[in-house]
Order: structure tokens, then sequence, then C-alpha cells
């Protein structure tokens, strides 16, 4: 479970950017994300616990909706496609 952050990380970026980067560029990030703090060490580093880290990430999620709308529709009327 201590790397469970480091496996989201992962997971996401082999779905997301990986397909659009070179060989070197995904070994890079490869390299990188064993430099990633598992959730104990981000939360104490980040001055959180479970609670207040959930109260802030439900606050972003709610603050971001309008900001995602904004950039779909952007992306919408300049033609560039949401299949990113």
């Amino acid at each position: 479970r201590g790397n469970s952050l480091k496996d989201a990380a992962s997971k996401a970026y082999a779905q997301v950017f990986a397909p659009h980067h070179g060989w070197a560029i995904r070994k890079a990030v490869g390299a990188g994300m064993y430099a990633l703090p598992s959730k104990s060490q981000l939360l104490k580093k980040l001055n959180e616990d479970e609670n207040s880290a959930r109260a802030q990430m439900q606050s972003f999620v709610r603050s971001s909706g309008p900001v995602i709308l904004y950039v779909e529709d952007l992306f919408t009327s300049k033609n560039l496609g949401l299949d990113w």
C-alpha cells in the first residue's frame, strides 16, 4: 500500500502521456517515479492527515469544474479536439 501513489502515477502516465513520448522521455519519467514519496510521506510533507487531505481534495475538485469546462470549450472552439 505504501507504493500506491507510485502505482497510480505510473498507470496514469502510461495511459495518458507515454503514447505521445519518445523512448528517452518514457525512460526518464519511469526513473523519476522512484523519487515519488509514499502516501504517508506526502501527507507529512504537506502537513495534512487523511481527513484534512480529503477535504482539500474535495474543495479542489469542486473548484476545478468551471476551469475544466472553460478549457474544453476553448479546445472545441479552436477545433483542437478533446481526445487527449
